[in-house]
């Protein structure tokens, strides 16, 4: 008899080999990522800003292994794309998302709510096609955080090469526009248990900077518009991918 693994429960019971493929710890949270368009070993870890890059490499080589994901180079270099299997998980993640929302009624802990979740969460939500011709900076200033993590810049493309760039660091162009707000107000806007409309009307949300842009602010995000958790479409991240964050 062979000595069981360390992540094996030995036994031949479908769920107990199917967790240990997709219930290893982070492993829901990289198959979403890849899910919603982000297929960069960065992009992933931005999106997870707390695992560690050692982990992320260890996960995406089980999953590859596993028969989950395939790794393809191509000009830009390595990116992970889902196999047929990897797409038949593509209801069950969505479906814990729905299951958590429902029934994890409590509120959120400190530590959960995390700055480079959210701004790598919006990055989804924006629609470039809305903003004007060129380049944007929306500069987020996150009331209340550590100045370390305070403020944020999301540039947007919008032209023949639309993109959406999540910075921590001033990228050094001028700024469109100032979105002031703490963290947890935004965070309830993306998940949407506060309408972005109401957040600006009560003040908890101010704008300053170009006032057209800000008169339709409401409108550069896709918010609300999905109760997907995993997108569907296969768009690339920043493009109208309407997907709440999780």
């Amino acid at each position: 008899m062979t000595s069981c693994p360390p992540r094996s429960y030995g036994s031949f019971c479908p769920v107990a080999q199917a967790s240990e493929v997709v219930a290893q710890r982070w492993v829901p949270l990289i198959l979403r990522e890849i899910m919603v368009g982000y297929h960069r070993f960065n992009e992933i870890r931005h999106a997870l800003p707390l695992i560690s890059p050692s982990v992320l490499s260890q996960r995406l080589k089980s999953l590859e292994e596993d028969g989950v994901i395939r790794r393809q180079n191509d000009a830009e270099g390595v990116a992970y794309h889902l196999t047929a299997a990897g797409e038949e998980l593509r209801p069950i993640v969505d479906a814990l998302g729905h299951w958590a929302r429902k029934w994890i009624t409590r509120d959120y802990r400190s530590y959960e709510l995390d700055p480079g979740v959210l701004m790598w969460s919006l990055r989804r939500h924006v629609v470039p096609a809305r903003f004007p011709p060129g380049r944007t900076v929306l500069h987020f200033q996150l009331q209340g955080e550590a100045r370390s993590r305070r403020y944020w810049w999301l540039v947007v493309q919008h032209g023949d090469d639309e993109d959406v760039d999540v910075c921590l660091t001033d990228p050094g162009f001028p700024v469109t526009l100032t979105v002031a707000a703490p963290l947890r107000v935004l965070v309830d806007v993306l998940m949407g248990d506060t309408r972005l409309a109401d957040a600006l009307r009560q003040g908890h949300l101010v704008l300053e900077g170009e006032r057209e842009l800000a008169r339709r602010f409401e409108t550069l995000f896709e918010l609300g518009a999905s109760e997907s958790f995993t997108g569907g479409d296969g768009r690339p991240a920043g493009a109208v991918t309407a997907v709440p964050a999780g």
